[in-house]
């Protein structure tokens, strides 16, 4: 009996890889588990103070930091993915004000609000 050659954890690195990629990388739909109105209840209580109401990067607190992301600018959405979004909310954004919610919101809170913040994604971005 010839031995037994160890080729599947060689192929499997790749496969995940492979797989990995394409997660999150589809367009504005929200993942299916996502509640957007339970995402637009969290904004309004935890984003609208500086991102504004409608996402215009115009909340009250706006006017005293430097100004926050305008979600409404198709400019912002080129080529932005779920993934992406769900990555600043979770972590923050360095450098800027932008706080981490992870640990403040659950995980399922933070894809609502990802939900959510794809609404204002200008038509034809």
């Amino acid at each position: 009996m010839a031995p037994r050659r160890r080729v599947a954890p060689a192929l499997a690195a790749p496969v995940v890889l492979l797989a990995a990629c394409g997660r999150g990388a589809a367009g504005p739909e929200p993942s299916t588990s996502a509640d957007v109105a339970q995402g637009q209840a969290v904004y309004q209580t935890r984003c609208a103070p500086c991102h504004g109401v409608e996402g215009g990067g115009d909340g009250p607190a706006a006017a005293a930091i430097e100004p926050p992301r305008n979600f409404r600018d198709p400019a912002f959405w080129k080529g932005r993915t779920r993934e992406q979004l769900r990555l600043v909310v979770e972590q923050g954004k360095p450098g800027t004000l932008m706080a981490p919610f992870e640990g403040a919101l659950s995980p399922a809170e933070i894809d609502d609000v990802v939900a959510y913040l794809q609404s204002f994604r200008p038509a034809g971005s």
